[in-house]
């Protein structure tokens, strides 16, 4: 993968060009403060200069930024389904308003706070329809959402969207490893400056261990890639995320609740061609899908000879769109041939083989048995494991002693 096939995957580079043919998206430059704070670092490293000398070496805990809005993290909305999410933040541990919650991190010297970024992304989301599905350049935080109470990237504020970002492992990959797995690229000597303000325009990180499969996300719109699996494997054997210029960004995409996964595709383009189709979410089966797909591959052939292929000039690359109920065809993401982009229901050594033929495969599920399994993003390693030492096991008795301390 080239260097430059990548950065124009990157969500700001063509969403201006498609705007009209994606969903409504707002994109905010993100300060290198903030990416220090999502790679794990100190957000502002010189605030602390009077710590000990070793206080660097040793790994940062997971903390929240500080909320001045007010507005905390996913507030339970399964009150009858107790889980840890819920039970945490519900009445019997914290009382009933906002000014009753215990944070125990509220003094903590390293927590930081980007109130600009903040107000920036509220206000976003209050123009989106007030939810928004958040993503970096390349990467949305899909392999996040057991963190959420609803198990989805759905955001309705910046301390939802700090949380899905800080915890993933997909984010963490954008930062360190997106363009070092490129084989033509070289980190530039000189440095340009990161957005020291905040303006929005349309157009690893010490979390709790992520499973590590990942895949569709139940009816929402799966936007961005990352094999979760190699992304954390590479984490561990690369550097982590330095400042070294490079311009990030965040993008705030509407958020839909009634789309329905099955009408998701992603379409492999191959020297300029179009050679494949497959259905997004490769681990179900959806009845109606086999006879509707040869209804939506004339659509999709038409979108992609109308609109994709004049304005993208990559040869090589994949993208995904939505097929409505109307037969409009509205484009969700671009991502790289290769690399950490998922082939689906084909191999990567078959889709170059289709790029020297003429016909276009399009590939669905056709029955029940014939899912591919462990696609689907769950939960962490550490909510399986019930042993002493566990995730649960720290829970439960954090739970307990939070428990006497209100009694």
């Amino acid at each position: 993968m080239l260097l430059e096939e990548l950065l124009r995957c990157q969500i700001h580079e063509w969403y201006p060009a498609f705007r009209r043919h994606s969903i409504p998206t707002v994109i905010i430059p993100l300060p290198a403060a903030f990416l220090r704070y999502l790679a794990g670092q100190r957000a502002y490293p010189n605030a602390d200069a009077d710590a000990e000398d070793g206080a660097d070496e040793e790994p940062l805990p997971f903390l929240l930024p500080a909320i001045t809005s007010g507005r905390q993290p996913f507030a339970p909305i399964h009150a009858h389904h107790p889980d840890p999410d819920s039970l945490l933040n519900s009445d019997l541990f914290f009382g009933s308003s906002s000014e009753d919650v215990f944070d125990p991190d509220a003094d903590h010297p390293l927590r930081p706070e980007f109130p600009e970024l903040e107000v920036a992304i509220d206000a976003a989301i209050a123009e989106l329809g007030g939810a928004a599905l958040p993503k970096l350049n390349w990467s949305a935080p899909k392999d996040a959402t057991f963190m959420s109470a609803d198990g989805t990237s759905r955001c309705t504020c910046f301390a939802e969207v700090a949380m899905l970002l800080r915890s993933s492992d997909c984010v963490a990959h954008d930062l360190a490893s997106a363009r070092q797995s490129c084989k033509d690229f070289v980190r530039p000597e000189g440095a340009r400056p990161n957005a020291d303000g905040i303006r929005g325009c349309e157009g690893t990180n010490g979390a709790p261990s992520n499973s590590s499969k990942t895949g569709a996300e139940g009816g929402k719109t799966n936007d961005g890639d990352c094999d979760v699996e190699d992304a954390t494997e590479e984490e561990h054997n690369e550097n982590t995320w330095v400042d070294d210029g490079f311009q990030y960004y965040l993008a705030l995409r509407k958020w839909y609740p009634g789309l329905r996964p099955e009408s998701e595709f992603r379409c492999f383009v191959r020297e300029q061609k179009l050679v494949a189709v497959s259905q997004r979410d490769p681990s179900a089966y959806y009845p109606s899908l086999p006879g509707w797909s040869s209804e939506v591959q004339p659509k999709i052939e038409a979108f992609f000879n109308e609109v994709i292929e004049p304005q993208f000039a990559s040869n090589n690359y994949t993208f995904d769109v939505y097929v409505r109920t109307d037969g409009r065809v509205k484009l969700i993401d671009f991502n790289p041939w290769g690399g950490y982009t998922l082939p689906l229901l084909f191999t990567w050594e078959e889709l170059e083989e289709k790029g020297r033929g003429s016909e276009l495969e399009f590939r669905v599920v056709m029955q029940q048995g014939a899912v591919r399994p462990g696609l689907m993003t769950a939960v962490p390693y550490d909510m399986l494991d019930w042993g002493e030492g566990s995730g649960w096991d720290v829970f439960l008795k954090k739970a307990d002693e939070e428990l006497d301390r209100q009694i």
